[in-house]
């Protein structure tokens, strides 16, 4: 069993951010005017941790158990996504009858894009039509809702998005194989970048992101596909990293230069993305002789968060 993880970060305003280090190496000391700071992820990385740079505070922590899909709740976006911390996978099966529809005997199960770009999501385009109102292209999706925090797998479901109107969703889904039929419609809030939803029983509208307006980064286990060791071919994997807030909040690497001696006047040399994965995971890198996680020194974000400042991070250890 896995203890707590910790992110060791900090940050300054330009806008800039580091985490502390754990025993026995002696506690990082910040610099004057940098700010220190250890997010706990908690034991089996079980939580997503919603951060607000402008204040130094996390905002929100979730059980990442506590979902399985989120709905686009913006003006624009109607796409669905899977809880990235669960290592869920879909597979579309198409305008197929719903009651009979099976898994073939070799599924193409896909995952979502870790940049949450819209048309690269695993359910991809449900439905036609303007954002206000939607008709559904009756496509059944089985769900693989992935594993526990505890590495029990969860098990299927079968989803079929029904259509958009009136300021919500409609849902049918259902376990499968088989299970009792379950319609639920789920209502948007502008307020929000999405709807979340539990997959059980008559299914549940949940509380999981806060405002869109009230945070700029998250900590949190997610998928997405690292080239396999021994071959180099993509696969699926669980990571943990750091994923940005897709309400107006951009970031880019600068590998190369110094966290000290950045500063504000060379923000037009890089180009800032909306990708929410350009934090990510590879600040780090795990050493098997020492059984540890190393630390890219010269590891180097600048965030512009959804306030408009500019914030400098820097990750100082991954520990326990």
């Amino acid at each position: 069993m896995r203890t707590s993880g910790f992110f060791l970060f900090l940050y300054i305003l330009l806008g800039f951010g580091c985490f502390a280090e754990d025993d026995p190496v002696p506690p990082y000391v910040s610099p004057q005017g940098v700010i220190s700071r250890v997010i706990e992820m908690g034991p089996e990385y079980g939580t997503h941790h919603y951060y607000d740079l402008e204040t130094d505070s996390v905002v929100a922590i979730v059980d990442r158990n506590s979902w399985d899909i989120a709905l686009g709740s913006s003006n624009l976006n109607r796409s669905v996504y899977l809880n990235h911390s669960k290592l869920m996978k879909v597979c579309d099966l198409g305008p197929v009858d719903f009651e009979s529809a099976e898994l073939p005997a070799n599924p193409d199960w896909k995952i979502d894009a870790s940049s949450g770009a819209e048309d690269s999501t695993a359910v991809g385009t449900w439905g036609e039509g303007t954002a206000g109102e939607l008709a559904s292209k009756n496509h059944v999706y089985i769900l693989d809702l992935g594993f526990s925090t505890s590495g029990q797998v969860l098990g299927k479901i079968k989803l079929q998005v029904l259509g958009f109107q009136n300021g919500a969703y409609q849902i049918r889904f259902s376990e499968y194989p088989t299970g009792p039929i379950q319609i639920l419609n789920v209502p948007i809030d502008v307020e929000y970048s999405f709807v979340y939803v539990k997959l059980a029983g008559a299914g549940t509208v949940v509380n999981v992101a806060p405002k869109q307006g009230d945070w700029d980064l998250v900590f949190t286990q997610y998928t997405t596909m690292v080239p396999n060791p021994d071959n180099g071919i993509p696969e699926a994997y669980s990571v943990n990293g750091t994923l940005l807030n897709p309400y107006n909040v951009e970031a880019f690497r600068a590998f190369a230069q110094g966290f000290e001696e950045f500063s504000i006047d060379d923000l037009p040399q890089f180009d800032l993305s909306s990708r929410w994965d350009v934090i990510g995971y590879d600040w780090k890198r795990y050493d098997f002789n020492t059984a540890s996680y190393l630390i890219n020194a010269d590891n180097l974000y600048v965030v512009k968060n959804r306030l408009g400042n500019y914030f400098k991070i820097r990750f100082t250890g991954f520990v326990n």
